[in-house]
């Protein structure tokens, strides 16, 4: 009987291996017809199929945490407001006692704050509802609201000749909200430059700057260049432009007193240089941008050393003096102090092109550098008690704001918001991704390439095919979870992978982060979700959209002719991930793994390489013979529609 049994089971098992034999060879024959790709294996249903959205890390509940964002002094410096962005809270604090006074929800992340001038009114950008909130300082109840640019991330208060004003830098929509105060209401919208994230104002009120933290290409191959936009906050106009060459992730910006100076701290890129630079400090340092508000001209400041570097700076504020500035450095885990005295008699004395080449001299900055303050992970955001006695730094990944004696530099205490979640995985993945320390001579983090997981909208010229001019496109990080394989060759089956072994040869050019930490940062990774898009309040299409909706599922041209199962959209980016998971050859020179879409409106430039600069470009200048779909049946309002549905994604 048991023999019996033993090769019934037998024929069972080879029936089954047959059966799976069978199948799996029916997979690849049916996704090689459907990809048009002869040679395809190692294929599954699961690349087009039974695909959930709703399962992926990125989806599921997640522990929130007291990050300090932006904060605001009282003008009697007794009281300071902080921004929660990630519990929809405002936090009052007493600056003496250094205790938590009162909370406050705020709906819609609030992250960027700022008060007028007789502390009545607390401002509050909402980063994820689009609009400025204010609060009754007595009460922390919100008096008001009015709807601004997407994604408002600072505000700034100043008074005019023709009455009180408040600009908003709003990063998603690349613009800048100039309001009036009484009443509340948007007096202009002036275009800035890519993704402005800081706002200060002269001390006459008579402009306001804002740093953008991305910047604008002209061409892949071009220096990349960032701005600060000068703005008159009494007309909302535009009054200048001033380009920081080579440069990008300026999150701070503050004006000096007793100067006309307004400085701008900044990441120095150049990703044009072949990656394998890393090893000797030429891929990514760490400045200080002085513009002069006379004339325009800016100058950039290194604040590295010549072998240590302080990754990642964001706030900077000064003294009321104008003698001395504090740069946080967020992948550092510093506050730079600088004295402003002495860089101003430094470039007294350069000529010219000294003071243009001045970033690249990494011996340069203890001439004006007096000191490093150590703080808690990842400090960010800065202000300044109104005697200048005392800086508050928010310590963002150690849920606290640090209390510093400005005169003395010593450690007065710290105010707690929270406990820094060090129990949560994501929180503690976050510490990873932020912090420069893994990197050859603390050069950058994760972050310098990818701000808040997105991306920098740059290419680098890695050097794995050969050193020179091979450009490869930086890909956004959100959303990314379930669509493995990584790398633009798919060669990288998951992220452990993609973040460990590759990011130690190829970037970090040191020893592999280790594995606990390792696991940490890809739980954070996988945890990011797609950014949000612009959509109709009710969630539904414009005409426009519907339009593009049904030229992205097309089958058939609109002449009835039928288009290849490889050639239509769907086929490479079907949803809800928009992607395969497979590479594809679309024309521009290899075979590249195929991106999920989710987001896409904001990773501009596109293709492996970056080449094209906008989503019109990749039809209308990279694959014109129908090589990255069918596309040549449609007219100009066609590609339009189906662009603005790739926006909504």
């Amino acid at each position: 009987m048991k023999k019996r049994a033993f090769i019934l089971l037998l024929i069972l098992v080879c029936f089954a291996s047959v059966a799976l034999w069978l199948r799996q060879n029916y997979w690849i024959d049916h996704m090689r017809q459907m990809s048009g790709q002869k040679s395809l294996a190692n294929v599954s249903c699961f690349n087009c199929h039974l695909v959930s959205t709703a399962k992926l890390r990125w989806a599921q509940p997640r522990p929130h945490h007291d990050a300090p964002a932006g904060m605001a002094i009282s003008p009697d410096g007794k009281k300071i407001y902080i921004a929660l962005d990630d519990r929809d809270e405002v936090a009052e604090a007493d600056t003496t006692s250094r205790q938590v006074l009162r909370r406050v929800k705020v709906a819609g992340r609030p992250f960027g704050l700022a008060i007028d001038a007789a502390g009545k009114n607390l401002f509050v950008t909402c980063r994820n509802t689009d609009r400025l909130a204010v609060l009754d300082t007595q009460t922390l109840q919100e008096t008001g609201s009015i709807a601004v640019g997407m994604a408002p991330v600072a505000v700034a208060f100043c008074r005019t000749a023709a009455g009180d004003r408040l600009v908003v830098a709003n990063s998603m929509s690349d613009d800048i909200s100039v309001l009036s105060v009484s009443p509340l209401q948007e007096l202009g919208r002036p275009s800035a430059g890519r993704e402005p994230f800081a706002v200060a104002i002269t001390p006459d009120g008579t402009r306001a700057f804002v740093a953008n933290r991305m910047v604008r290409l002209v061409s892949v191959k071009t220096i990349p260049t960032s701005e600060v936009t000068e703005i008159d906050p009494m007309t909302a106009r535009t009054v200048r432009r001033e380009a920081l060459e080579s440069a990008h992730q300026s999150e701070g910006i503050c004006a000096v007193p007793s100067r006309s100076w307004m400085l701008t701290p900044l990441v120095k890129v150049r990703n044009l240089v072949p990656i394998t630079q890393v090893a000797n400090g030429w891929v990514m340092s760490s400045g200080l941008a002085i513009t002069d508000v006379k004339s325009g001209n800016v100058i950039q400041m290194p604040l590295d050393e010549a072998n240590n570097y302080f990754a990642d700076p964001s706030g900077v504020v000064v003294d009321s003096s104008g003698h001395r500035a504090f740069v946080a450095s967020g992948g550092g885990d510093v506050v730079t102090v600088v004295d402003l005295d002495r860089m101003a008699a430094w470039l007294d004395k350069a000529d010219p092109t000294t003071k243009q080449e001045a970033i690249y001299d990494m011996s340069l900055s203890p001439a004006y550098v007096t000191a490093r303050i150590p703080t808690q992970r990842n400090p960010h955001q800065l202000t300044l008690s109104p005697d200048g006695g005392t800086l508050f730094v928010a310590e963002r990944l150690a849920d606290s704001v640090l209390v510093v004696d400005a005169n003395n530099l010593t450690e007065k205490g710290r105010i707690i918001l929270g406990d820094g979640g060090l129990n949560d995985p994501i929180r503690r993945g976050e510490r990873v991704f932020t912090k420069a320390a893994y990197t050859f001579q603390h050069q950058f983090s994760c972050r310098s390439c990818h701000p808040d997981g997105h991306v920098d909208g740059l290419s680098y010229d890695f050097d794995t095919s050969g050193i020179g001019d091979n450009l490869l496109d930086n890909r956004s990080l959100l959303g990314v979870a379930g669509t493995e394989p990584f790398k633009w060759n798919g060669k990288n089956a998951s992220l452990e992978i993609q973040c460990g072994p590759r990011f130690a040869k190829v970037l970090m050019r040191t020893d592999p982060i280790p594995q606990k930490e390792l696991l940490d940062l890809t739980t954070f990774i996988k945890s990011q979700p797609p950014q949000r898009v612009t959509r109709n309040e009710d969630g539904t299409l414009t005409p426009s959209q519907e339009r593009g909706k049904a030229i992205f599922f097309a089958t058939k041209t609109k002449n009835g002719t039928e288009i290849p199962h490889e050639k239509r959209c769907a086929s490479c980016h079907r949803p809800p991930l928009y992607s395969v998971r497979l590479s594809f050859d679309v024309g521009t020179g290899g075979t590249f793994d195929t991106p999920h879409l989710l987001g896409v409106a904001n990773t501009a430039p596109y293709l492996h390489d970056g080449r094209a600069l906008s989503l019109e470009e990749i039809w209308t200048l990279y694959s014109t013979n129908d090589s990255h779909g069918v596309t040549s049946y449609m007219n100009k309002i066609q590609l339009n529609d189906l662009v603005e549905f790739l926006k909504t994604l």
